[in-house]
């Protein structure tokens, strides 16, 4: 099973509403982008 948080912060979410919309699309792009980082061997 995969997380639905964030990997990373993102400001701009303040109340709890906005976190709980914003947050699962935000997990999905933060991964993917954690994954190509990786695959190309770039770590940082």
């Amino acid at each position: 099973m995969m997380a639905t948080a964030p990997t990373r912060p993102h400001p701009g979410g303040e109340t709890a509403a906005e976190n709980l919309a914003v947050g699962p699309a935000a997990a999905v792009i933060d991964r993917a982008r954690d994954a190509v980082r990786k695959a190309m061997g770039d770590d940082s």
